[in-house]
Order: C-alpha cells, then sequence, then structure tokens
C-alpha cells in the first residue's frame, strides 16, 4: 500500500507512478543502458577503427537489440524509472552520433550519413539546453511509427553497412541492401525529427496557455 519501492521504480503489483517521483538508479534496463553508452560503443569504436569488421559488427547488431531491450524490460518488469527516462535517449542519441562518425573515420560510409544523422540530434539538445537554461517544462514527445520505423531501419543498414565492407563480401548484394536499409533510415530519422519538432512547438503552445505539455 504506501509510496512504490525501489527510490522511484514501479514495481508489479505497485500503483503506477510517473516517472518523476522518484530516480531509481540500478534496474536492469539501467544497467543495460549504461552498458550500451560506457561498454559497447567504445568496444565498437575500438574495433571498427582497427578493421576488426566482423568483430565490430557483432559489437553494432549487440548495441541494436540492447537498445530495444532496455525499453522492453523497463516496461516488462516494471522498473520505469526517472533516472532511465533520462540516461536512456542520452544513450540513444550519443550512441547513434558516435556509430555514424565512427563508420565514416572507418571509410564504411561518407560524410553525409554522420551530418544527417548528427545535426537533427544537434538541433534537439541545443534547443533542450536553452529550455532547461531557462526554467521552462520540457514539453513530452510520442514515439512516431516513423520514429520506430527509423530505428529499425538504422540497426539493420548501419551494421550491414560496415559488414558489407569486408574483402569477401565486395562485389556481392550486401552493399546495395544496406545502403537501401541505411538511406530509408536516415530519411525517417529527418521526417521523425520534424514530428517531433512539431509536437515540441505544440507543447510549448499549450504550456503558454496553461495546458499540460
Amino acid at each position: 500500500m504506501g509510496a512504490p519501492r525501489g527510490g522511484g521504480c514501479r514495481r508489479r503489483g505497485d500503483a503506477p507512478a510517473p516517472p518523476s517521483a522518484g530516480g531509481c538508479l540500478v534496474t536492469v534496463p539501467n544497467l543495460i543502458t549504461a552498458a550500451r553508452l560506457l561498454v559497447l560503443t567504445p568496444l565498437f569504436v575500438v574495433l571498427a577503427l582497427d578493421d576488426q569488421v566482423l568483430a565490430a559488427t557483432a559489437v553494432l547488431v549487440v548495441l541494436g537489440v540492447s537498445d530495444w531491450a532496455d525499453g522492453y524490460l523497463a516496461r516488462r518488469l516494471d522498473q520505469v524509472s526517472r533516472v532511465g527516462t533520462v540516461l536512456d535517449p542520452v544513450a540513444d542519441r550519443l550512441g547513434l552520433v558516435v556509430v555514424a562518425l565512427t563508420l565514416v573515420l572507418a571509410g564504411a560510409a561518407p560524410w553525409w550519413v554522420f551530418v544527417v544523422l548528427a545535426v537533427p540530434d544537434l538541433i534537439f539538445w541545443v534547443a533542450l539546453g536553452v529550455l532547461l537554461g531557462r526554467r521552462r517544462p520540457v514539453p513530452r514527445n510520442r514515439p512516431s511509427v516513423v520514429g520506430k520505423a527509423r530505428t529499425a531501419l538504422l540497426m539493420a543498414g548501419l551494421p550491414l553497412l560496415l559488414l558489407s565492407t569486408h574483402e569477401t563480401l565486395v562485389g556481392t548484394a550486401l552493399p546495395a541492401v544496406a545502403w537501401g536499409l541505411t538511406v530509408a533510415g536516415c530519411v525517417g530519422h529527418v521526417v521523425a525529427a520534424g514530428q517531433y519538432a512539431v509536437q515540441g512547438w505544440r507543447g510549448l503552445a499549450r504550456q503558454r496557455q496553461g495546458q499540460p505539455a
């Protein structure tokens, strides 16, 4: 009966509570997110820049799976926390930018891929910093179908793009498949960013009118 256990985490059987109710740090989803940011992403960078294509591709696949797993487990285990709602998008956005830059430096992708993936996120962080600097509430964006499709396309396309540079796969159909998925993911990334920007703008407008964002 009382407050949710775990310092703000929701657990099965507890009454639902918003993430802002507390800051539970050590949960399974948060550990996965932290491992993705602090272990898997640096490991991918080292392997890719060392021309360890197969190993780097495997780590990149695990990165993608962990991105899905932490969100799934947070809902499945009722371990939604304030820490997780902040840490997960930071790991996602920072990880994507680092992966794209690494692929460029490793010769697996041209610079425009990095620019297309990084610029929308840069705009997001600047806008977030402005809102926080002005002590304005940050509107919450709902995940869109395009955003989810974008994530799936990039999770498939980027590893295949790296894998297609392996000497045994040059000249096969894999590069074409990888590029098709990656280009579609990049387009989806821009479209999703536009959708989230519109959602955020409308949320700010509702705030000015005294309505919930």
